[in-house]
């Protein structure tokens, strides 16, 4: 569940899968889709009528290039089971072929447990510098596969860029973060409306973009292989915040092996500390 949550709200805020394929439009970004000074989200994850997760989300995508923070922690009766938090960034570059990651970095604990992975970007090159701790009981995922793959902060930036140049989110990736590969298709929903909801702060019209993702290498051993291989669906809806700004994730849905469906919504949107007039 954590690692679904982690990649929706990162990616997803939305979208994991197997290249990183933007259309060869030159690397500067479509109009619309700058966020500058960055855009902080916070949501707000349920799971069998629980608050589960919090997470919080920074977004600066410049006329050069982007940045993505996201930070979650457990909470409730879940996080007194399952303590975990992370804090993830990674900045990139846009490129002819949409994103161009430089640096990943992740720092958290997991059950009191540190864990640490810092993926630096050469030629399309993935370099794992950090991965604490090793993965010793998983099966390594070769460096051809590694090869054009992206970080799956990366892939929300080619995400809402996609959505800011076509109006569509149509389209795939193959993300690697250090210990597993995976390839994710997305595919447009259209626009739908989200009726108002206690749990969040956004009401109106939203993209919608339906995704299904699953692990092709970088398996644990001694684990029904079936069982990680097994398709994950969920969806996004992506909307302006305010006039002008770009569509972000506002809502979120993805099911898990431990609680069945979860939904994350957004509870907070502001720029450098400002709330957002909506």
């Amino acid at each position: 569940m954590l690692r679904a949550a982690f990649a929706l709200g990162s990616l997803l805020l939305l979208s994991p899968g197997a290249r990183g394929q933007a259309g060869a439009d030159g690397s500067v970004p479509p109009p619309g889709l700058f966020t500058e000074p960055p855009m902080h989200l916070a949501f707000d994850a349920y799971a069998a009528g629980l608050n589960v997760i919090r997470l919080n989300v920074a977004v600066e995508l410049s006329q050069h290039g982007y940045r993505v923070d996201v930070a979650y922690h457990t909470t409730g009766l879940f996080g007194a089971v399952i303590s975990a938090q992370t804090d993830t960034w990674v900045t990139g570059d846009w490129s002819p072929e949409g994103v161009a990651p430089l640096r990943f970095y992740s720092y958290g604990t997991l059950r009191g447990r540190p864990r640490r992975t810092l993926i630096d970007y050469l030629s399309g090159q993935p370099q794992v510098k950090i991965l604490e701790p090793p993965d010793d009981d998983r099966d390594p995922v070769p460096a051809n596969e590694q090869r054009d793959t992206i970080d799956t902060l990366s892939a929300m930036a080619l995400l809402v860029r996609e959505l800011a140049r076509t109006g569509h989110c149509d389209g795939h990736a193959t993300t690697f973060d250090g210990r597993r590969l995976s390839s994710i298709a997305v595919h447009d929903a259209g626009t739908v409306v989200l009726e108002r909801d206690s749990s969040s702060i956004f009401t109106g019209p939203a993209h919608r973009c339906d995704f299904e993702g699953r692990q092709l290498a970088g398996f644990v051993h001694d684990v029904d292989r079936e069982q990680l291989i097994r398709p994950q669906h969920g969806s996004a809806w992506l909307a302006a915040i305010a006039s002008g700004e770009p569509l972000l994730p506002v809502r979120m849905s993805f099911h898990t092996r431990f609680f069945g469906d979860a939904t994350m919504y957004l509870t907070e949107a502001n720029r450098v500390g400002e709330a957002i007039p909506r």
